[in-house]
């Protein structure tokens, strides 16, 4: 876990590399500063994994639950979908977000690690849902809801846990037919430990992705992945 200032920096320059030199996605801001930073950092934990020899970051997160949330910014997925149907979980939910491990180490075992760190983070914090924007690199909405229709089929969550965009933020497709691309490899993962989609994307134009926001109720987690991270 992020315990200085320094630490910090190194998670938003890891995030600048991942996000704005690699995936050609991030805020403007950050290309020039080398820095992908918002106000959220001061905020959130920021959950670090290193290289056992070099002491370099290889991953992070950054998390808050949601009573911080409520104390401080809110949710930063707020800016982006409509939350108030998870009001009445506030005490259970731990929103996830800046996600990115460095492509020299991107392996499945740094990702279990923080996943690991995360399963210790929501015992502590007696989280039951994990919440956060899962992103498309794209700005094509045409092609952000065509994701949608597919993954809808199947890993549509809950009626009580579903939400929309707000205004200004949904997906309004041209008409023109898109062949839905494949997720992410980080969105695909998700997926496969039983994250559910909340209902249709948002368009991020500042960061350049369009956001599905995604549930994990650690509940009711497949056995194979519960002894994996627990």
């Amino acid at each position: 876990m992020a315990q200085t200032l320094e630490d910090v920096i190194k998670c938003q320059r890891l995030r600048c590399l991942v996000f704005n030199c690699e995936l050609g996605e991030g805020l403007d801001s950050s290309s020039q500063c080398g820095l992908d930073r918002d106000p959220f950092d001061f905020i959130c934990d920021h959950l670090m994994v290193h290289e056992a020899a070099t002491g370099k970051l290889a991953g992070t997160y950054r998390m808050q639950s949601g009573y911080r949330a409520k104390g401080n910014l809110g949710y930063y997925g707020e800016q982006f979908f409509d939350f108030r149907p998870f009001e009445p979980l506030r005490s259970e939910v731990l929103e996830l977000g800046r996600a990115c491990v460095h492509e020299k180490y991107r392996n499945t075992s740094v990702l279990h690690m923080l996943w690991k760190g995360i399963a210790r983070y929501s015992q502590s914090c007696g989280a039951r849902y994990l919440i956060g924007c899962s992103s498309l690199s794209s700005q094509d909405e045409d092609e952000g809801m065509a994701l949608y229709e597919t993954l809808r089929e199947k890993y549509l969550a809950a009626p009580s846990l579903r939400t929309r965009p707000v205004e200004g933020r949904q997906c309004k497709p041209s008409g023109t037919h898109a062949a839905p691309p494949r997720p992410p490899r980080l969105f695909r993962a998700y997926l496969d430990i039983s994250a559910r989609v909340c209902g249709p994307p948002a368009i991020d134009r500042e960061f350049k992705t369009i956001d599905f926001l995604t549930l994990v109720d650690l509940q009711a987690l497949p056995n194979r992945v519960r002894t994996r991270f627990f």
